[in-house]
C-alpha cells in the first residue's frame, strides 16, 4: 500500500493472516479491485467513516471536548491495551485515549501474542457474535508452530448472531470449560438437587478377535497339513478339493458354500 502514498494505511493487525486498512474510499475500490484479481480475500467493512486513519485527525478536537468529563479509575482486572501494546493502569483511559484508541492502529494480534507467550491459555471473545476468534487462533497456531515451546491454548465466543440465549451462553461456557477455563457450575445447578456422580465405568474391554500369524514371516512353525489343504482348495474355489478333504462329503453340498468362503 505504500504506492498509494498515504491515501490508505494499515488500521489493525488482527492475525497473522487478518489485517484491516482504512482510508479513502477511491483508493480502497482499487485495492479491493486487485485483491480480488490477486486471489486475496478481501472484503469492504460496513462503515461509514474511516477510523484508525489520518482522517480521524479532522474530529479531534470535537471528539475532546465530548469526552471531556470522563473521570476513568484503576481497575482490579488486568487490562492490556491495543493502542500502547501493553498492560495499562485504566486511570489512564481518559478522553486522550479514546480520541487515540479511535486515530491510531490496532495492535491486537502483537497483544494477544504476548499474552500468550506470557502462558496465558484461554482466550473469550465478549461479543455478540465471534469477529475475532479465528484470527486469536491462528496467532495461537502460529506460535505453537515455533520452537519455543509456545503458542498452545483456545479462543471461543460468548454470543452468536440470532442466537443470543441462556443456551448460547452456556454451550459457550462449555466450549471455555474444555479449553481449560475455570468455570463453577454449582449456581446453575443451585436448588435443582443435582449432584456430582462417579463416572460410569468403561464398557468394553480391549480385547482382539482377530486371527494374528502364529510366528513371524520367515521363521518355522507347525503347520497342519490338512488345515492347509483345507483352505488352499477354498482359495482356488475348488468344490471338488474341498469334498474330498471332509469325511463323507458330495460336492453337491460345498457347492453354494465354496464360493462365499473362497470369497471371504
Amino acid at each position: 500500500i505504500v504506492r498509494f502514498e498515504g491515501r490508505i494505511g494499515v488500521a489493525a493487525v488482527n492475525g497473522p493472516s487478518s489485517s484491516v486498512v482504512s482510508g479513502e474510499p477511491g483508493a480502497l475500490d482499487d485495492l479491493l479491485a486487485e485483491c480480488e484479481t490477486a486471489g486475496v480475500r478481501a472484503r469492504r467493512i460496513a462503515v461509514d467513516y474511516a477510523s484508525h486513519s489520518a482522517q480521524v485527525d479532522a474530529l479531534n478536537a470535537d471528539l475532546l471536548a465530548e469526552l471531556a468529563d470522563m473521570r476513568p479509575q484503576s481497575s482490579s482486572v488486568a487490562f492490556h491495551s491495543t493502542v500502547t501494546g501493553e498492560r495499562l493502569d485504566t486511570a489512564a483511559l481518559d478522553a486522550a485515549y479514546w480520541v487515540s484508541n479511535l486515530r491510531e492502529r490496532v495492535l491486537f494480534e502483537p497483544v494477544i501474542r504476548m499474552l500468550a507467550e506470557q502462558d496465558h491459555q484461554v482466550f473469550v471473545e465478549s461479543s455478540p457474535h465471534p469477529v475475532v476468534v479465528m484470527a486469536i487462533q491462528e496467532t495461537l497456531e502460529a506460535l505453537g508452530s515455533l520452537d519455543s515451546g509456545t503458542g498452545s491454548g483456545a479462543a471461543v465466543g460468548s454470543l452468536r448472531r440470532d442466537d443470543g440465549g441462556v443456551e448460547r451462553f452456556l454451550t459457550s461456557l462449555a466450549e471455555a470449560y474444555v479449553a481449560g477455563a475455570p468455570v463453577n457450575w454449582m449456581p446453575l445447578f443451585g436448588g435443582t438437587g443435582a449432584r456430582t456422580v462417579d463416572l460410569p465405568t468403561y464398557a468394553f474391554q480391549h480385547e482382539r478377535y482377530w486371527l494374528e500369524d502364529a510366528s513371524a514371516p520367515g521363521t518355522a512353525s507347525a503347520v497342519d497339513p490338512v488345515d492347509a489343504a483345507f483352505w488352499g482348495a477354498v482359495e482356488r474355489a475348488d468344490v471338488e478339493g474341498v469334498a474330498a478333504l471332509v469325511d463323507g462329503s458330495v460336492p453337491d453340498v460345498w457347492g453354494p458354500v465354496v464360493p462365499a468362503l473362497s470369497a471371504w
